[in-house]
């Protein structure tokens, strides 16, 4: 007869005896145990005759009668669906499965009988029109009856793929080689693809995983191949866009028995992604306008004050200048002392605004922060008497400041305190505070450390809540403007002192319940700066790997590192980045350098996934994320993405200082 088939079937004896009896029927005969060993097979081997089961591992026989009729080369084949479950599910099978004939399994005289007419029926066909070759024939033994066991795992079955096809979850199964062997509905939605089109395909080729192709081949190789077990995230920090979707899922090794399979779990993020993403933007667009909207303020301002106080002095000398000696020596004296004292006024508005520069502290000295408190407070109440209460715990904590520039914010503090106050109490308490991890408090970010702690409440009205983030705006003030009063950069000044210090300011405040504004400085210990600042006098010539893509931003930093005795290597890009580390794991003479990277995407990488890059490279590296945007999810729990800590922007020499000792000495 000669006639070209494949048998496949799990069943060993079956598929012995299903072979041995077309091989006596004169046909060339060759054998698969699963669909996915048949479908290998199918690409170097093109039969005319497929008998197939239905019940099998990894590609079922139901799955294989679906790829064969839906690929152009196979379609045409003559499909004969060899199951013992025809009785328990005869209506689902004769209406799902797309085959030429459906033989019961029954004993091995029967079946040799029905491969007979099987094998007669396909000759027939041959011969007959197309339009006729739609019709299927079922054989069934006579005598034949379904199993009641058989019917109820058949039911469990139909359950499971319910729930399977049903998942909004995308599931690809995988073989112990890692090729695709199921997909549901979901998955198939997600990769815009059909079940034919990838069922028996590499699982690493078989979709364009973009720029995650190579950790994905590696993943499949090591973890499921090898069998290393591990798995692999997708991450929403560098998902997969693909056909214009956005894709994040897990890749996952699962011991069963003796054997191992793989499973793929996708999501589809698109419409989450491009709304963070609008989201984003929108809120990028908002800062821009607020950032605007408070730099015109300011500068509407200072101009305004500027124009004051020159329109006083220039108005007294011109007034000397035009009486000249008709002018009595007295009133001249008056003249000249009103343009002095607006002079003056206008050397303190400057001396404000360089506060907003790093530059802006002159000196520093080490100090108790409960006499430069006290002192600071009472001069302001010697010029502004009110009623006010001081506390200050049992320890004089050591600070290393300007003492004229944090006494000057802490007038401003209580100035904004007394005029809300409007006569009432106020209330100032010196105490201590340590973070182990930054914190976000009302909207301020705090870095983790030891500080000093200076509280200064009012009982006033309080500040509406969505107020509360632009008291730090220069110039954001309701209070009348002339030239000396309502300079409007007390807040402002403050803010600037205290950041420039490597502190921070932080306000709380309910409507009807008065205002706290806490001022937080790094401490001092035995004498000395505080512990981070002390040990990072020591560890001095440590390499540091700055990645910044911004060029002046990259050049300030080094300038800066090196200032604080650090050897400084720069890098614009994770492959400079990289290229960088490899010297030092290459070298063990070299110690690892500490890392810090921005999280701009400027250069279109994510600051993510470089830090997973390194950490590969080493995983005991120190990498310190570095950001202008507090509010990023990386900067307020920076250890969930593999940063030690975090260094806010702008950054001082202090906070810098501060930030780099404390992770080079944990």
């Amino acid at each position: 007869m000669d006639i070209k088939t494949l048998v496949v079937d799990n069943n060993p004896v079956l598929l012995k005896a299903v072979s041995t009896i077309l091989s006596q029927e004169g046909c060339m005969v060759k054998t698969a145990g699963t669909g996915l060993e048949a479908l290998e097979i199918l690409e170097e081997y093109d039969p005319e005759i497929v008998f197939t089961d239905l019940i099998m591992p990894l590609v079922s026989g139901e799955q294989l009668c679906r790829i064969l009729r839906n690929n152009k080369k196979h379609r045409n084949i003559f499909i004969v669906v060899l199951s013992a479950i025809i009785l328990e599910d005869q209506k689902k099978i004769l209406q799902d499965i797309n085959c030429d004939l459906f033989i019961a399994k029954g004993n091995l005289k029967e079946i040799r009988q029905h491969i007979r007419g099987a094998l007669h029926t396909f000759d027939q066909r041959k011969k007959i029109a197309l339009s006729e070759q739609n019709k299927k024939d079922t054989r069934i033994p006579f005598g034949l009856k379904s199993s009641e066991v058989t019917s109820e795992l058949l039911s469990e079955k139909r359950h499971l793929n319910m729930i399977f096809a049903n998942l909004d979850e995308g599931i690809l199964e995988l073989s112990n080689n890692g090729k695709i062997v199921a997909a549901n509905p979901a998955a198939l939605d997600i990769l815009c693809n059909r079940e034919e089109s990838l069922i028996g395909l590499n699982f690493a080729e078989a979709i364009d995983w973009g720029h995650l192709r190579v950790p994905i081949m590696q993943w499949a190789e090591n973890q499921l191949i090898h069998r290393g077990m591990g798995a692999y995230e997708i991450l929403e920090e560098s998902p997969i866009q693909f056909k214009g979707r956005v894709i994040i899922g897990t890749l996952m090794a699962v011991a069963e028995a003796d054997d191992v399979f793989g499973l793929c779990i996708l999501r589809d993020i698109t419409r989450q992604y491009q709304a963070e993403k609008h989201n984003k933007e929108l809120d990028n667009a908002i800062k821009l306008v607020k950032k605007m909207d408070a730099l015109s303020c300011m500068a509407g301002g200072v101009a305004h004050d500027f124009n004051n106080l020159l329109t006083v002095i220039c108005g007294n000398l011109d007034i000397i200048s035009h009486y000249g000696k008709n002018q009595s020596s007295v009133d001249r004296v008056k003249l000249i002392e009103q343009a002095r004292k607006a002079a003056l006024v206008a050397v303190d508005l400057t001396r404000q605004i360089s506060c907003f520069s790093n530059l802006g502290i002159v000196s520093r000295e080490a100090v108790g922060i409960g006499r430069l408190v006290r002192t600071a407070v009472d001069i302001f109440f010697e010029n502004e008497p009110a009623d006010y209460i001081f506390f200050a715990g049992s320890d004089d904590c050591q600070v290393h400041v300007d003492p004229e520039e944090i006494s000057q914010a802490i007038a401003n503090v209580l100035k904004n305190g007394c005029e809300a106050a409007a006569g009432g109490r106020i209330e100032i308490r010196i105490g201590k505070s340590t973070f182990d991890t930054p914190r976000l408090m009302s909207g301020q970010y705090v870095s983790a450390g030891t500080y000093a702690k200076v509280e200064i409440r009012d009982f006033g009205k309080g500040i509406e809540r969505e107020q509360l983030l632009r008291i730090f705006d220069p110039y954001y003030s309701t209070k009348e403007r002339g030239a000396v009063k309502g300079m409007g950069l007390g807040l402002t000044v403050v803010y600037a002192t205290l950041r420039n210090h490597g502190g921070h300011v932080v306000v709380h405040s309910e409507p009807g319940e008065g205002t706290t504004v806490v001022l937080y400085l790094p401490i001092m210990q035995d004498g000395k700066e505080d512990r981070i600042s002390e040990k990072t006098e020591v560890v001095r010539d440590r390499y540091v790997l700055l990645i910044e893509p911004d060029d002046q931003m990259r050049e300030i930093g080094r300038i800066m590192l090196e200032h604080l005795g650090h050897l400084v290597i720069k890098a614009a890009k994770r492959a400079e980045a990289t290229r960088e580390m490899k010297r030092f794991v290459n070298d063990p003479l070299l110690t690892r350098p500490l890392i810090i990277l921005s999280l701009s995407d400027i250069n279109g990488e994510s600051a993510v996934e470089t830090c997973r890059i390194l950490h590969e490279m080493d995983s005991n590296l120190q990498i310190i994320a570095m950001s202008g945007t507090i509010l990023d999810p990386v900067m307020e729990e920076c250890w969930k993405y593999g940063f030690a800590t975090t260094l806010p922007m702008p950054y001082s020499m202090d906070s810098l200082k501060h930030v780099v000792g404390m992770v080079l000495n944990t």
